[in-house]
């Protein structure tokens, strides 16, 4: 009869290593005790007065749309990494009051729409989102105003529908420069490694992690205890550790291929001060790549400087709108 285990010379190996071996990669991640995350508003209950969902290839996508019979010009505000419809509430109304029509949406994977773990949450992919969305509404152009992650997205929108574009504005701009692979992506694609990656989740991000989190972004002490709802509350809504780990999965191709300088629309950088999630060495590294882009440093402000100071980043952004209609 032929051996049961191959052994290489000189590693001993017995059948119960392995079967312990079996255990720990093939049922110990099923185990794993997920966290005690969850939302203290229903969800249901975190639909805006003017929101509602869109079925975009069989997603749930949530947006919130002001004056969509307005002759004005539409403007398309796009969130930041774990942000949502909520991190604009300093400045949709404004601009809903100047008579824009204003649209504002959650990403796949984030606030209120769909979440899996088997969508494409990579920037190319939801800027398509973003695209599809405008069909939908009927909205041939617009200004995209996009916050750190959602200025890639932005910009990927810029290059992939060039035709669709009035101008853009960046807010505390996240752009991925480098071509770098990122070893540990294709390991989730293993269900096993997945189940474990989600109970990790579900333990790590508490509540007191999410505040411990929005400090580091603000430069002002402003987490109150509605701010902090407002962001957790949308984060830990539907299967949202798996899409978490998905985007994680994806951020590889979330890479700036394509040239900057083939970007020509009005364009406006703005920036805080004291960001120290995107630091001023990171926006000097793309900003004049961009050569119609004009830029702004918004002083005592951080990387949310639209909540941080809504009323000078509305009139800046109102005076760049203004200028190119």
């Amino acid at each position: 009869m032929g051996k049961l285990w191959f052994r290489p010379p000189g590693l001993a190996v017995s059948p119960c290593a392995v079967l312990v071996l079996l255990f720990l990669v093939f049922v110990v991640p099923y185990l794993m005790p997920g966290g005690a995350n969850s939302a203290e508003t229903p969800p249901q209950d975190l639909i805006g007065e003017y929101g509602r969902f869109l079925d975009i290839d069989g997603l749930a996508i949530y947006i919130e749309e002001r004056n969509p019979e307005s002759p004005r010009e539409a403007i398309v505000f796009l969130h930041g990494f774990g942000g949502s419809t909520f991190s604009w509430r300093e400045n949709v109304p404004f601009f809903a009051g100047k008579g824009y029509r204003v649209i504002s949406l959650d990403l796949k994977g984030f606030g209120l729409s769909h979440k899996d773990s088997e969508s494409d949450y990579s920037h190319p992919s939801q800027a398509e989102l973003v695209a599809e969305v405008l069909v939908r509404l009927d909205v041939e152009r617009a200004y995209l105003v996009g916050h750190s992650m959602g200025t890639s997205v932005m910009v990927h929108f810029a290059h992939l529908y060039p035709e669709k574009v009035l101008g853009l504005v960046s807010v505390a701009g996240a752009l991925n420069l480098d071509d770098r692979p990122v070893y540990p992506a294709a390991l989730l694609r293993f269900n096993l490694l997945r189940r474990a990656g989600e109970a990790f989740f579900t333990r790590y991000i508490s509540k007191e992690r999410v505040r411990r989190v929005l400090e580091s972004a603000y430069h002002k002490d402003m987490v109150t205890a509605e701010t902090l709802d407002g962001y957790y509350d949308r984060i830990v809504t539907g299967r949202w550790a798996g899409s978490l780990l998905a985007m994680t999965r994806d951020m590889h191709k979330n890479t700036v291929a394509f040239a900057l300088e083939d970007i020509v629309f009005p364009t406006m950088i703005l920036w805080g001060e004291h960001d120290t999630w995107v630091k001023r060495t990171d926006i000097d590294r793309w900003k004049d790549s961009i050569l119609a882009a004009e830029f702004r440093v918004i002083p005592e402000t951080g990387h949310m400087l639209m909540e941080e100071s809504p009323e000078l980043l509305n009139d800046m952004v109102l005076a760049f709108l203004e200028s190119h209609t």
